[in-house]
């Protein structure tokens, strides 16, 4: 049952109401368009950068402001997606600072609104 509840809507719906990022990310949000190298979002559905990305699938464990979530991850001038384990870490006042395997960690990443 709670693999149904899961798939149901975006792995992190209840932790990340609305838009995060830098400020590059967020400039971004409000014109609808990204444009520069340094552009960086975290949503519910998944983190975008401006050449490549991770769609949450999946949400694997949750921990006090630690989320680990299944995701699908793409990356400008690779061919095909791969499946990875994204850690999104809440530092409260501090923002969001996400992990994809075999890159540095992002953040902060702020709310855009």
């Amino acid at each position: 049952m709670a693999a149904v509840i899961l798939a149901a809507g975006p792995a992190a719906a209840d932790v990340l109401a609305g838009s995060y990022g830098n400020e590059v990310g967020c400039a971004g949000v409000r014109l609808g368009y990204q444009d520069s190298d340094d552009y960086v979002v975290l949503t519910a559905e998944g983190v975008e950068t401006y050449g490549s990305g991770c769609q949450f699938a999946q949400r694997l464990t949750t921990a006090p402001g630690t989320l680990l979530l299944s995701s699908t991850c793409f990356a400008e001038g690779e061919e095909g997606t791969t499946t990875d384990v994204v850690k999104v870490i809440n530092k409260g006042g501090d923002g969001f600072f996400v992990t994809i395997p075999g890159l540095e960690e992002i953040g902060p990443l702020k709310s855009c609104s």
